[in-house]
């Protein structure tokens, strides 16, 4: 498998992972969005102060999905790769939950 396809895997296990979190959160907090505010801790705490428990989900999900196409090279490369800038990561997540939030409010508009 391409790296390419390896890492467009990642980036979709990697919003899968922040998705059930933040309905998770949804649930949790008995709340139709989280306060714009709120964010940017949310995502700490998912990205930042889990990057263990991320980084271990995105291994096994690879595995499971890849199965005997699973490089450990290229996967910990990329991962590597991805927890050196977590400044541009974390931005991102956040401009991604800002946006869908934006899409669901548009919606039940």
């Amino acid at each position: 498998m391409e790296n390419r396809n390896i890492s467009n895997l990642i980036r979709d296990i990697v919003f899968y992972y922040i998705k059930f979190y933040y309905d998770k959160y949804l649930t949790d907090n008995k709340c139709i969005m989280i306060d714009k505010k709120k964010i940017p801790s949310f995502v700490e705490e998912l990205y930042v102060g889990r990057t263990k428990e991320l980084k271990e989900y995105i291994r096994s999900s690879l595995k499971k999905n890849i199965k005997e196409e699973y490089n450990k090279t290229v996967v910990e490369n990329i991962l590597v790769e991805m927890f050196s800038d977590v400044n541009y990561c974390r931005t991102r997540i956040i401009d991604e939950i800002i946006l869908h939030q934006e899409n669901n409010l548009e919606v039940t508009n």
